[in-house]
Protein backbone atom coordinates (compact mmCIF):
# COMPACT_ATOMS: atom_id res chain seq x y z
CA UNK A 1 0.00 0.00 0.00
CA UNK A 2 1.12 3.57 -0.63
CA UNK A 3 1.41 5.53 2.63
CA UNK A 4 -0.98 8.47 3.03
CA UNK A 5 1.85 10.87 3.94
CA UNK A 6 5.49 10.05 4.46
CA UNK A 7 8.15 12.62 5.20
CA UNK A 8 10.94 12.35 2.65
CA UNK A 9 13.60 12.17 5.33
CA UNK A 10 13.72 11.37 8.99
CA UNK A 11 13.68 14.68 10.83
CA UNK A 12 14.47 15.51 14.40
CA UNK A 13 11.79 16.86 16.71
CA UNK A 14 14.43 19.36 17.81
CA UNK A 15 14.14 20.92 14.35
CA UNK A 16 11.07 22.63 15.79
CA UNK A 17 13.24 24.64 18.20
CA UNK A 18 14.90 28.01 17.60
CA UNK A 19 17.45 29.95 19.60
CA UNK A 20 14.67 32.21 20.83
CA UNK A 21 12.41 29.31 21.81
CA UNK A 22 10.10 30.30 24.66
CA UNK A 23 8.55 27.57 26.78
CA UNK A 24 4.84 28.39 27.18
CA UNK A 25 3.10 27.95 30.54
CA UNK A 26 2.40 24.31 31.38
CA UNK A 27 -1.20 23.33 30.86
CA UNK A 28 -3.08 22.02 33.89
CA UNK A 29 -2.31 18.31 34.33
CA UNK A 30 -5.64 16.88 35.49
CA UNK A 31 -5.03 13.16 34.98
CA UNK A 32 -2.11 10.81 35.60
CA UNK A 33 -0.38 8.20 33.49
CA UNK A 34 0.00 6.08 36.61
CA UNK A 35 1.29 2.68 35.56
CA UNK A 36 2.97 0.52 32.95
CA UNK A 37 1.21 1.03 29.57
CA UNK A 38 -1.08 3.74 30.91
CA UNK A 39 -4.23 4.08 33.02
CA UNK A 40 -5.83 0.92 31.60
CA UNK A 41 -2.55 -1.02 31.50
CA UNK A 42 -3.37 -1.63 27.83
CA UNK A 43 -1.53 1.03 25.80
CA UNK A 44 -4.65 3.12 25.16
CA UNK A 45 -4.30 6.89 25.54
CA UNK A 46 -7.40 8.33 27.25
CA UNK A 47 -9.48 10.91 25.37
CA UNK A 48 -7.61 14.21 25.54
CA UNK A 49 -9.26 17.51 26.48
CA UNK A 50 -7.01 19.44 24.09
CA UNK A 51 -6.93 19.35 20.26
CA UNK A 52 -4.12 17.31 18.70
CA UNK A 53 -2.94 17.33 15.09
CA UNK A 54 -1.62 13.80 14.54
CA UNK A 55 -0.50 14.71 11.01
CA UNK A 56 2.40 16.81 12.33
CA UNK A 57 5.31 15.97 14.64
CA UNK A 58 5.12 17.28 18.22
CA UNK A 59 7.27 20.19 19.38
CA UNK A 60 9.98 19.75 21.97
CA UNK A 61 9.21 21.38 25.32
CA UNK A 62 12.36 20.19 27.10
CA UNK A 63 15.09 17.57 26.96
CA UNK A 64 17.51 16.53 29.68
CA UNK A 65 19.95 13.69 30.24
CA UNK A 66 18.95 10.56 32.14
CA UNK A 67 20.47 7.26 33.23
CA UNK A 68 20.48 3.78 31.73
CA UNK A 69 17.60 1.37 32.09
CA UNK A 70 14.44 0.16 30.35
CA UNK A 71 11.81 1.44 32.79
CA UNK A 72 8.81 3.21 31.29
CA UNK A 73 7.62 6.70 32.22
CA UNK A 74 4.66 7.45 34.50
CA UNK A 75 3.29 10.76 35.74
CA UNK A 76 1.81 12.08 38.98
CA UNK A 77 0.36 15.57 38.69
CA UNK A 78 3.21 17.90 37.71
CA UNK A 79 5.86 15.18 38.14
CA UNK A 80 7.43 12.90 35.51
CA UNK A 81 8.64 9.68 37.16
CA UNK A 82 10.79 6.77 36.06
CA UNK A 83 13.67 4.53 37.22
CA UNK A 84 17.28 4.86 36.08
CA UNK A 85 20.84 3.85 36.82
CA UNK A 86 23.14 6.51 38.29
CA UNK A 87 26.60 4.94 38.50
CA UNK A 88 26.30 2.23 41.19
CA UNK A 89 22.86 3.28 42.38
CA UNK A 90 19.46 2.50 40.99
CA UNK A 91 17.14 5.46 41.42
CA UNK A 92 13.46 6.21 41.43
CA UNK A 93 13.46 9.80 40.19
CA UNK A 94 10.86 12.54 39.79
CA UNK A 95 11.36 15.48 37.46
CA UNK A 96 9.32 18.62 36.94
CA UNK A 97 6.75 18.28 34.16
CA UNK A 98 7.36 21.95 33.41
CA UNK A 99 11.09 21.93 32.65
CA UNK A 100 12.53 18.47 33.39
CA UNK A 101 14.51 19.53 36.47
CA UNK A 102 14.99 16.91 39.18
CA UNK A 103 12.60 17.27 42.13
CA UNK A 104 13.53 14.25 44.27
CA UNK A 105 15.06 10.79 44.10
CA UNK A 106 15.15 7.52 46.07
CA UNK A 107 18.42 5.58 45.80
CA UNK A 108 19.26 1.90 46.23
CA UNK A 109 22.72 0.37 46.03
CA UNK A 110 22.14 -2.00 43.14
CA UNK A 111 23.39 -2.18 39.56
CA UNK A 112 21.76 -4.78 37.36
CA UNK A 113 23.66 -5.71 34.22
CA UNK A 114 23.45 -8.51 31.70
CA UNK A 115 25.27 -8.85 28.42
CA UNK A 116 22.24 -8.97 26.14
CA UNK A 117 20.05 -6.15 27.46
CA UNK A 118 22.57 -3.96 29.25
CA UNK A 119 22.54 -1.98 32.49
CA UNK A 120 19.78 -0.54 34.64
CA UNK A 121 16.29 -1.18 36.00
CA UNK A 122 13.56 -2.80 33.90
CA UNK A 123 10.48 -2.47 36.12
CA UNK A 124 8.06 0.48 35.99
CA UNK A 125 6.67 1.94 39.25
CA UNK A 126 2.92 2.05 39.86
CA UNK A 127 1.06 5.10 41.21
CA UNK A 128 -1.98 4.64 43.43
CA UNK A 129 -3.65 7.33 45.58
CA UNK A 130 -0.54 9.48 45.64
CA UNK A 131 1.85 6.64 46.51
CA UNK A 132 4.43 4.95 44.30
CA UNK A 133 5.00 1.20 44.53
CA UNK A 134 8.43 0.43 43.14
CA UNK A 135 10.24 -2.86 42.54
CA UNK A 136 14.01 -2.37 42.49
CA UNK A 137 16.27 -4.80 40.66
CA UNK A 138 17.50 -6.56 43.81
CA UNK A 139 13.95 -7.45 44.85
CA UNK A 140 13.23 -4.54 47.16
CA UNK A 141 9.61 -3.32 47.08
CA UNK A 142 9.14 0.25 48.34
CA UNK A 143 6.24 2.60 48.92
CA UNK A 144 7.18 6.21 48.25
CA UNK A 145 5.10 9.36 48.63
CA UNK A 146 4.80 10.82 45.14
CA UNK A 147 4.88 14.46 46.22
CA UNK A 148 7.71 14.42 48.74
CA UNK A 149 9.73 11.41 47.60
CA UNK A 150 9.74 10.07 51.16
CA UNK A 151 10.11 6.30 51.38
CA UNK A 152 7.36 5.12 53.75
CA UNK A 153 8.20 1.42 53.88
CA UNK A 154 10.46 -1.04 52.11
CA UNK A 155 10.44 -4.85 52.15
CA UNK A 156 12.52 -7.60 50.55
CA UNK A 157 10.26 -9.69 48.32
CA UNK A 158 12.89 -12.07 46.95
CA UNK A 159 14.53 -14.70 49.21
CA UNK A 160 18.30 -15.11 49.57
CA UNK A 161 18.32 -18.10 47.19
CA UNK A 162 16.13 -16.42 44.55
CA UNK A 163 17.02 -17.25 40.94
CA UNK A 164 16.65 -14.02 39.00
CA UNK A 165 15.38 -14.20 35.43
CA UNK A 166 18.21 -13.99 32.91
CA UNK A 167 17.36 -10.38 32.01
CA UNK A 168 16.41 -9.13 35.47
CA UNK A 169 13.18 -8.22 37.22
CA UNK A 170 11.02 -6.64 34.53
CA UNK A 171 7.54 -7.06 36.03
CA UNK A 172 5.69 -3.96 37.16
CA UNK A 173 3.65 -4.05 40.41
CA UNK A 174 -0.11 -4.41 40.06
CA UNK A 175 -2.24 -2.54 42.62
CA UNK A 176 -5.73 -3.96 43.19
CA UNK A 177 -8.13 -3.68 46.14
CA UNK A 178 -5.51 -2.28 48.55
CA UNK A 179 -3.00 -4.98 47.58
CA UNK A 180 0.23 -4.99 45.58
CA UNK A 181 0.50 -8.15 43.50
CA UNK A 182 3.84 -9.50 42.27
CA UNK A 183 4.52 -12.61 40.18
CA UNK A 184 8.16 -13.29 41.02
CA UNK A 185 8.07 -17.07 40.58
CA UNK A 186 9.32 -19.78 42.93
CA UNK A 187 9.03 -23.47 43.76
CA UNK A 188 5.98 -22.48 45.76
CA UNK A 189 4.08 -19.22 46.24
CA UNK A 190 5.11 -17.94 42.81
CA UNK A 191 2.63 -15.07 43.18
CA UNK A 192 2.15 -12.99 46.33
CA UNK A 193 0.02 -10.06 47.42
CA UNK A 194 1.04 -7.41 49.96
CA UNK A 195 -0.84 -4.70 51.84
CA UNK A 196 -0.42 -1.27 50.27
CA UNK A 197 -0.49 0.24 53.77
CA UNK A 198 2.16 -1.84 55.56
CA UNK A 199 3.82 -4.13 53.05
CA UNK A 200 2.64 -7.15 55.06
CA UNK A 201 1.84 -10.28 53.07
CA UNK A 202 -1.88 -10.76 52.44
CA UNK A 203 -1.84 -14.03 50.50
CA UNK A 204 0.43 -16.34 48.57
CA UNK A 205 -0.53 -18.62 45.71
CA UNK A 206 -0.12 -22.36 45.42
CA UNK A 207 0.99 -21.85 41.84
CA UNK A 208 4.68 -22.42 41.20
CA UNK A 209 7.20 -21.97 38.43
CA UNK A 210 10.16 -19.97 37.19
CA UNK A 211 9.60 -16.25 36.74
CA UNK A 212 9.19 -14.56 33.35
CA UNK A 213 8.79 -10.91 32.29
CA UNK A 214 5.02 -10.56 31.87
CA UNK A 215 3.53 -8.28 34.54
CA UNK A 216 0.48 -9.47 36.49
CA UNK A 217 -2.79 -8.24 35.02
CA UNK A 218 -6.47 -8.57 35.91
CA UNK A 219 -8.92 -9.35 33.10
CA UNK A 220 -12.68 -9.79 33.32
CA UNK A 221 -13.60 -13.21 31.93
CA UNK A 222 -17.12 -14.63 32.22
CA UNK A 223 -17.92 -11.62 34.39
CA UNK A 224 -15.26 -12.60 36.95
CA UNK A 225 -11.89 -11.10 37.84
CA UNK A 226 -9.04 -13.30 36.66
CA UNK A 227 -5.50 -12.47 37.74
CA UNK A 228 -3.42 -13.51 34.73
CA UNK A 229 0.24 -14.34 35.33
CA UNK A 230 2.83 -16.42 33.54
CA UNK A 231 5.61 -18.77 34.57
CA UNK A 232 8.05 -20.57 32.31
CA UNK A 233 6.03 -22.80 29.97
CA UNK A 234 2.54 -21.85 31.14
CA UNK A 235 -0.11 -19.19 31.62
CA UNK A 236 -2.03 -19.14 34.92
CA UNK A 237 -5.25 -17.57 36.16
CA UNK A 238 -5.69 -16.86 39.87
CA UNK A 239 -8.48 -15.50 42.02
CA UNK A 240 -7.04 -12.06 42.93
CA UNK A 241 -8.88 -12.04 46.28
CA UNK A 242 -6.93 -14.99 47.68
CA UNK A 243 -4.44 -16.31 45.10
CA UNK A 244 -6.34 -19.55 44.50
CA UNK A 245 -5.55 -21.13 41.13
CA UNK A 246 -8.53 -20.99 38.77
CA UNK A 247 -6.86 -22.58 35.74
CA UNK A 248 -3.50 -23.27 34.06
CA UNK A 249 -2.66 -23.67 30.39
CA UNK A 250 0.64 -24.81 28.83
CA UNK A 251 2.26 -22.03 26.80
CA UNK A 252 5.67 -23.02 25.52
CA UNK A 253 7.91 -20.60 23.66
CA UNK A 254 10.84 -21.79 21.59
CA UNK A 255 14.40 -20.90 22.55
CA UNK A 256 13.95 -19.23 25.96
CA UNK A 257 10.38 -20.22 26.94
CA UNK A 258 9.71 -16.96 28.81
CA UNK A 259 6.67 -14.78 28.21
CA UNK A 260 7.21 -11.04 27.77
CA UNK A 261 4.12 -9.60 26.04
CA UNK A 262 1.02 -8.86 28.13
CA UNK A 263 -2.22 -10.85 27.57
CA UNK A 264 -4.98 -9.16 25.58
CA UNK A 265 -8.66 -9.55 26.38
CA UNK A 266 -10.40 -10.22 23.06
CA UNK A 267 -13.94 -10.72 24.37
CA UNK A 268 -15.84 -11.46 27.57
CA UNK A 269 -14.58 -15.04 27.47
CA UNK A 270 -11.34 -15.01 25.46
CA UNK A 271 -7.75 -13.81 25.73
CA UNK A 272 -4.90 -13.62 23.24
CA UNK A 273 -1.24 -14.38 23.94
CA UNK A 274 1.62 -13.67 21.57
CA UNK A 275 5.36 -14.28 21.57
CA UNK A 276 8.38 -14.04 19.32
CA UNK A 277 11.06 -16.67 18.65
CA UNK A 278 8.81 -18.25 16.01
CA UNK A 279 5.88 -18.80 18.39
CA UNK A 280 3.15 -16.49 17.10
CA UNK A 281 -0.25 -15.73 18.65
CA UNK A 282 -2.99 -17.91 20.10
CA UNK A 283 -6.52 -17.11 21.24
CA UNK A 284 -7.88 -19.02 24.24
CA UNK A 285 -11.59 -19.33 25.03
CA UNK A 286 -12.55 -19.74 28.70
CA UNK A 287 -15.77 -21.52 29.66
CA UNK A 288 -17.47 -23.47 32.43
CA UNK A 289 -20.87 -25.14 32.56
CA UNK A 290 -21.88 -24.06 36.05
CA UNK A 291 -20.64 -21.89 38.90
CA UNK A 292 -18.96 -24.82 40.64
CA UNK A 293 -17.66 -26.45 37.48
CA UNK A 294 -14.00 -26.43 36.44
CA UNK A 295 -12.85 -23.97 33.82
CA UNK A 296 -12.32 -25.27 30.29
CA UNK A 297 -9.66 -23.61 28.16
CA UNK A 298 -9.76 -24.21 24.42
CA UNK A 299 -7.83 -22.76 21.51
CA UNK A 300 -9.94 -20.68 19.11
CA UNK A 301 -7.18 -19.88 16.64
CA UNK A 302 -3.43 -19.77 16.16
CA UNK A 303 -1.41 -17.54 13.87
CA UNK A 304 2.21 -17.11 12.92
CA UNK A 305 1.41 -13.63 11.62
CA UNK A 306 1.80 -11.96 15.04
CA UNK A 307 5.11 -12.96 16.60
CA UNK A 308 5.15 -10.22 19.25
CA UNK A 309 8.53 -10.49 20.92
CA UNK A 310 8.32 -7.76 23.56
CA UNK A 311 6.28 -5.04 21.86
CA UNK A 312 2.76 -5.22 23.30
CA UNK A 313 0.01 -5.11 20.65
CA UNK A 314 -3.09 -2.95 21.09
CA UNK A 315 -6.70 -3.91 20.44
CA UNK A 316 -9.33 -1.60 18.95
CA UNK A 317 -12.80 -2.34 17.63
CA UNK A 318 -12.08 -6.03 17.15
CA UNK A 319 -8.67 -5.65 15.50
CA UNK A 320 -5.15 -6.19 16.79
CA UNK A 321 -2.28 -3.91 15.78
CA UNK A 322 1.15 -5.12 16.75
CA UNK A 323 4.74 -5.75 15.76
CA UNK A 324 5.42 -9.24 14.50
CA UNK A 325 9.07 -9.27 15.43
CA UNK A 326 9.65 -5.80 13.88
CA UNK A 327 6.96 -5.78 11.17
CA UNK A 328 3.68 -3.96 11.88
CA UNK A 329 0.61 -6.12 11.19
CA UNK A 330 -3.15 -5.97 11.67
CA UNK A 331 -5.17 -9.09 12.62
CA UNK A 332 -8.86 -9.67 13.20
CA UNK A 333 -9.06 -10.55 16.90
CA UNK A 334 -12.02 -12.93 16.55
CA UNK A 335 -10.45 -15.16 13.90
CA UNK A 336 -6.74 -14.34 13.73
CA UNK A 337 -7.15 -13.42 10.06
CA UNK A 338 -4.32 -11.25 8.73
CA UNK A 339 -5.71 -7.96 7.43
CA UNK A 340 -2.43 -6.38 6.29
CA UNK A 341 1.32 -6.23 6.71
CA UNK A 342 2.89 -2.79 6.95
CA UNK A 343 6.49 -1.65 7.37
CA UNK A 344 9.28 -2.68 9.68
CA UNK A 345 9.49 -0.36 12.68
CA UNK A 346 12.13 -2.14 14.78
CA UNK A 347 11.25 -3.37 18.25
CA UNK A 348 9.23 -0.60 19.82
CA UNK A 349 6.49 0.46 22.21
CA UNK A 350 2.98 0.94 20.89
CA UNK A 351 0.23 3.35 22.00
CA UNK A 352 -3.27 3.87 20.58
CA UNK A 353 -5.30 7.11 20.37
CA UNK A 354 -7.92 8.64 18.06
CA UNK A 355 -7.67 5.80 15.53
CA UNK A 356 -3.91 6.27 15.39
CA UNK A 357 -1.10 3.89 16.23
CA UNK A 358 1.97 5.51 17.80
CA UNK A 359 5.19 3.50 17.71
CA UNK A 360 8.38 4.55 19.48
CA UNK A 361 11.05 2.34 17.96
CA UNK A 362 14.22 1.10 19.64
CA UNK A 363 16.36 3.68 17.79
CA UNK A 364 14.22 6.61 18.99
CA UNK A 365 12.07 6.96 15.84
CA UNK A 366 8.43 7.96 16.37
CA UNK A 367 5.92 6.77 13.78
CA UNK A 368 2.21 7.47 13.42
CA UNK A 369 -0.01 5.04 11.50
CA UNK A 370 -3.75 4.96 10.84
CA UNK A 371 -5.52 2.31 12.91
CA UNK A 372 -7.75 0.90 10.19
CA UNK A 373 -8.08 -2.74 9.15
CA UNK A 374 -8.77 -1.86 5.51
CA UNK A 375 -5.23 -0.86 4.59
CA UNK A 376 -1.84 0.18 5.95
CA UNK A 377 -1.33 3.95 5.94
CA UNK A 378 1.61 5.68 7.58
CA UNK A 379 1.31 9.38 8.43
CA UNK A 380 4.97 10.10 9.26
CA UNK A 381 8.16 8.88 10.94
CA UNK A 382 10.57 11.22 12.73
CA UNK A 383 13.75 10.88 14.77
CA UNK A 384 12.26 11.83 18.15
CA UNK A 385 15.13 10.88 20.48
CA UNK A 386 18.82 10.14 20.06
CA UNK A 387 19.52 6.75 18.49
CA UNK A 388 20.51 5.14 21.82
CA UNK A 389 18.55 1.93 22.50
CA UNK A 390 14.98 2.74 23.46
CA UNK A 391 12.98 -0.06 25.06
CA UNK A 392 11.17 2.38 27.37
CA UNK A 393 7.44 2.92 27.23
CA UNK A 394 6.35 6.55 26.70
CA UNK A 395 3.53 8.39 28.50
CA UNK A 396 0.86 10.69 27.11
CA UNK A 397 -0.96 13.25 29.28
CA UNK A 398 -3.00 16.32 28.30
CA UNK A 399 -1.42 16.60 24.86
CA UNK A 400 2.13 16.03 26.12
CA UNK A 401 4.19 13.04 24.98
CA UNK A 402 6.95 12.01 27.39
CA UNK A 403 9.65 9.73 26.02
CA UNK A 404 13.07 8.46 27.06
CA UNK A 405 15.88 6.08 26.27
CA UNK A 406 19.08 5.35 28.20
CA UNK A 407 20.58 8.79 27.50
CA UNK A 408 17.84 11.40 27.50
CA UNK A 409 14.29 12.07 28.61
CA UNK A 410 12.09 14.61 26.82
CA UNK A 411 8.68 16.26 26.89
CA UNK A 412 6.93 17.03 23.60
CA UNK A 413 3.83 19.16 23.04
CA UNK A 414 1.40 17.76 20.46
CA UNK A 415 -1.38 20.34 20.80
CA UNK A 416 -2.41 22.16 17.62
Amino acid sequence: MVPHLVLSKKISANDNLTKDFHRPPLRLIEKDWGQFRGPGRNGHIPIQTVPIDWSKPPKTRWTTSCGLGHSSIITSGNLVITMEQDQDQEILIARSFDDGQEVWRVEKDIKWHDTLSGTGPRSTPTLHNGKLYTLFSHGRLSRVDAISGKEEWSIQVTPDNYEYPEWGLAISPLVWNNMIILSLGGEKAAVKAYSIHTGDEVWQSQASGEAVYLSPEILSLLGEDHLIVSMVGKIISLDPKNGKTLWEKPWKIFLNNVQIVQPIQASQNSIILAAGYGKGAECFTVSKESENDEYHIETSWKSKDLKAKFSNPVLDDGYLYGLSENLLVCLEAKTGKLMWRGKKYSYGRILFADQKILILGHSGVLSVIDATPSEFRETFSIQLLSDARCWNGPAFVNGYLLARNGEEISCFDWVK
